[in-house]
């Protein structure tokens, strides 16, 4: 059951400090909606794997196995496969792949904010409260690197991450039922609810004991049911990929204080809105509303928290926990706090004030793509269509898919798998064991299993000229593509441009202006050149 504000009168009395906080929910949300007009039909990538997460898809759309033996047509990323399951299907509907999966992105982000609102709206009674909820989570947008518009799973999986709580909350007579449904689903969307979803159990076991033992004694064994199923089908590979591999990424240890001291820091409104409102909530005999939001909203940090520590932990991560504030913050500003309603609705524009400013200084150069960028784009594609075969770029997804000439591993996958290699003081992976029969032979398990299938079989095509050219690019992620794959592409001897060499690098410059291919976000992957077999 819902909880209605015991200060209707108070807020009818007091509506003019929401004014300004409502006129910028507006703001945020006309910028949103100009923003992705420009962005979610532009036929190229903005972010250097969006074109990989396109691959993948077409898999789906193809009847090819998503979680495989490693080659140099595919290596599947860590993801979970929602995503691509619900991109595949709109590929077979006619739709462009690299459109289908944006608009899955932006669909469940418009549904983040629209949930957070109704939350909110719910939760206390007031509609302006619940507006200016969905505001502020549209007003994220820049701060999070123009993340939700974008062909990536994390809105997919925040969403089923706050429908889950929201059932546990709010649900009806087989909420936990639903909850369970979509808990399942979040992982499924990525494993990162697996984060979450354990503290919302917990904020459920205060809230209602009887809901939260049915909840997770439905969750877990179907959760277990359907990784248990995909495990079968893809002979142990996509357990691999998804909860063994993700084990090998290096921690990044200037995040773990620099999380709290930095990276938190344009949503610290609403964290301390939602902090200070614990005690008074419990105070007013609403104890365990204050405890399971408090529980809800904890584990959208540590999730976010985790992500970051990953070594490659991009602001995207920072979403989950700055979806929990967003419901936790508007709340509070309507809560029992007298102090917090006058101070709530100025401390939510200075919200929006801050996230706006960090959305001015990522700039307009990581939003909107020149016209350069797309000509870019378009002469590589048109290199690609003349080919005579297959073609392998390793920094640049869905191109050779898109003209008919298969598809190539990604850079990206192939640096999350060769993790697995020995490290270098620690830290860096050791890539001359690629180079050292004994020593590749004596990798361990399903990891030393995969990176010699993947060594092996790439070694054979290129031997074999499968590929009628490998674009890689001179700068950037994948420019030490030809020394991870020298055997292959320059002989046993290791000795490049020799009479029997594979391939030979095309002295034609591939792009009138070769830096202007490189991606709006992530990787600066730059300058491409083309080698082509003799």
């Amino acid at each position: 059951m819902s909880t209605p504000s015991p200060f209707p009168a108070e807020l009818a009395a007091r509506r003019w400090p929401w004014s300004l906080p409502l006129v910028a929910s507006a703001l945020a949300g006309l910028w949103f909606t100009f923003a992705v007009a420009q962005r979610l039909p532009y036929p190229h990538e903005l972010e250097w794997m969006e074109g990989a997460l396109v691959d993948h898809a077409s898999r789906i759309a193809d009847g090819l196995p998503l979680y495989c033996e490693p080659g140099p047509e595919h290596v599947p990323f860590l993801y979970a496969p929602l995503l691509f399951w619900l991109g595949g299907l709109g590929m077979k509907l006619g739709i462009d792949g690299l459109l289908a999966l944006r608009l899955i992105a932006t669909g469940f982000s418009l549904g983040c904010g629209m949930l957070i609102g109704h939350w909110v709206r719910r939760e206390s009674g007031d509609l302006r409260a619940g507006l200016v909820a969905s505001g502020t989570f549209l007003a994220g947008y820049g701060w999070l690197a123009w993340w939700y518009d974008l062909a990536r799973n994390d809105s997919l999986f925040v969403f089923g991450c706050l429908a889950t709580a929201y059932q546990l909350r709010h649900g009806g007579h087989r909420r936990w039922l639903w909850a369970a449904l979509l808990a399942t689903l979040a992982v499924l969307a990525k494993q990162s609810a697996l984060m979450w979803l354990p503290a919302i159990a917990v904020g459920a076991l205060i809230h209602d004991p009887r809901t939260a033992w049915r909840f997770a004694a439905t969750a877990l064994p179907l959760g277990a049911a359907v990784f248990g199923a995909m495990h079968w089908c893809s002979d142990g590979w996509s357990t691999f990929y998804l909860f063994e591999m993700p084990r090998h990424h290096g921690i990044d240890g200037s995040r773990k204080l620099g999380y709290w001291t930095e990276d938190v820091q344009p949503m610290l409104p609403l964290l301390l809105l939602g902090l200070a409102a614990v005690l008074p909530t419990c105070r007013a005999g609403r104890w365990r509303e204050a405890l399971f939001l408090a529980a809800f909203g904890s584990g959208g940090l540590l999730a976010s928290w985790f992500s970051r520590l990953h070594v490659g932990g991009f602001d995207n991560v920072m979403m989950y926990g700055f979806a929990a504030a967003c419901v936790l913050g508007p709340l509070a500003a309507v809560g029992p706090a007298r102090w917090l309603r006058r101070c709530g609705p100025w401390l939510l524009l200075v919200q929006f004030l801050w996230l706006g400013e960090r959305a001015w200084q990522r700039g307009p150069a990581t939003l909107l793509p020149t016209a350069a960028h797309r000509q870019a784009h378009e002469q590589l594609e048109a290199f690609v269509a003349a080919q005579p075969g297959p073609v392998w770029i390793p920094a640049h997804g869905r191109i050779s898919h898109h003209a008919g000439k298969g598809t190539g591993a990604h850079g990206q996958a192939i640096f999350d798998l060769l993790q697995l290699l020995p490290k270098v003081d620690g830290i860096g992976m050791d890539i001359t064991v690629l180079h050292d029969p004994a020593r590749l032979a004596q990798l361990p398990g399903r990891g030393g299993e995969a990176v010699r299938a993947l060594m092996t079989r790439a070694d054979a095509a290129l031997r074999e000229r499968h590929f009628a050219a490998i674009v890689i690019d001179e700068a950037g992620g994948t420019s030490q593509f030809p020394y991870v794959f020298a055997a292959g592409l320059i002989g046993d001897d290791l000795v490049p441009n020799t009479n029997d060499d594979p391939y030979v690098r095309s002295p034609a410059p591939l792009l009138r202006e070769p830096a202007a291919i490189r991606p709006l976000l992530g990787f600066d992957v730059h300058s491409p050149y083309a080698l082509v077999r003799r």
